[in-house]
Formats: structure tokens, sequence, C-alpha cells
């Protein structure tokens, strides 16, 4: 038993030393401090570009519309709720859990999942644990670089996450500029480039239809926003 646990505690070093290595060789924003996470999560973020590793994920980018990515203090100042918004395919994907700021004796990352939460999509919810890590970066105020490590239905796999602020998510040609910039990132942290999301300038609304006498006629809706 003891042997198990050295060899997994080893694992974890490795593969946190791995992931320093490469944000120092493909020039990452800074890596933002614990600290200041509290303050950045209080601001709504538009998912504009998205790379994967694995081939969930890679279904994920190919057929996503839109994200949009929030979180709120939860049980105490180091817990949140992350909240994350999607349109796939044209249905409403929404993922809610709790992630926490770790005890940086532990852990180099700047989150991880703090306990299982819930998946619901196209109206059917269900339970979610993807072991989630996220190591958060920050280049800029309105900018955010998020790379989220997990085991997704038993893969491991990585998303390489760009946000923008929302309401500082609408210059086109600025986020036309950037594209070459990712793609670079993106393939020097070995993330597949061939298939990936890319924001259309829309973001999709979920709206939640007036109550109506009859059940079968309340629906879920969503519009766009430019």
């Amino acid at each position: 038993m003891q042997l198990l646990f050295r060899v997994f505690l080893l694992a974890l070093i490795l593969q946190s030393c791995s992931a320093e290595a490469a944000a120092k060789e493909c020039d990452l924003p800074p890596k933002l401090r614990q600290e200041v996470l509290h303050k950045v999560f209080e601001s709504r973020w538009v998912l504009v570009e998205a790379f994967s590793d694995y081939p969930a994920g890679l279904r994920l980018v190919k057929h996503a519309n839109s994200s949009l990515m929030e979180m709120k203090e939860a049980f105490n100042n180091e817990t949140f709720l992350f909240i994350e918004r999607n349109i796939v395919s044209g249905k409403c994907l929404v993922f809610q859990v709790n992630m926490s700021i770790p005890d940086p004796e532990t852990s180099n990352h700047s989150m991880v999942l703090d306990s299982p939460g819930v998946m619901e999509f196209g109206g059917l919810v269900s339970p979610y644990n993807d072991q989630g890590r996220a190591d958060v970066y920050q280049g800029c105020a309105d900018c955010l670089t998020v790379v989220y490590s997990g085991v997704f239905q038993g893969i491991p796999g990585r998303l390489l996450l760009i946000y923008r602020k929302e309401g500082k998510h609408t210059d086109t040609d600025e986020l036309k500029a950037g594209e070459s910039i990712h793609r670079k990132l993106a393939e020097c942290l070995k993330f597949n480039v061939e298939t990936t999301f890319i924001y259309d300038g829309k973001i999709f609304v979920l709206k939640r239809r007036k109550k109506s006498e009859t059940p079968e006629d309340d629906e879920t809706s969503f519009s766009s926003e430019s």
C-alpha cells in the first residue's frame, strides 16, 4: 500500500514539473497567483478559442457554438461554484461543480475539483466528476488562458481554453489577430490544432420562458447577442 502511494505521489510530482516546464517553454502568460483569483472571477468570461487532445474533447470543441464561464464563491473564500453554460450542436450543455484553491504545499495547480458536480445536457441531468485540475494564466486584464486537465470517461485529457472578459469580447479584429498566437501556443503544448473552437461573434443566452398553465408548453429557448 505504501509503495502504491509513493508511486502515485511521484506521478503527481512529475506531472506538475512537466506542466511548469511546458509553461516556460511555450511562453504562456503569467500564471495567476492564488490570492488574486477572487478578483478575476468577479467577471464572466466568454470562450473565444479552444483546443483539446482527447477524442471526446475534440468532438466538443468541433460542435460547440458558444460557452460562457463564471465562478461564484461557495462555502468559503477558497471554494468556488464553477458554472459553464454551453451551446453544443444547438443544445444546452451546463456544468456545475465546486472547485477549490489547493494548498500550495501539496499542489501547484490554480484550482482543483473539490467534489463531484452535475452536468445538464438537453434537459437531462447527471452526476459529473472529471477529477479536474485547472491552471489559470492571464496576459492582460481582459484575457484569460486556462489549461484544464482531467479524466474524461476513463481517458486522461486536456483542454486549452482562451477567454475574453464579457463585454470585451466583441473586437473581431483583435480576436482574429490572436488566432495565430493561440495556435502556436496550442502546438507547443501538444494540443490538436486541426479541430478547434473559434468564437463566431455571438453569445447564446439561455432563457426560461414564462411558466404556462400546461407543463408541456414550457421549454428553454436561447437567443443570440452580438
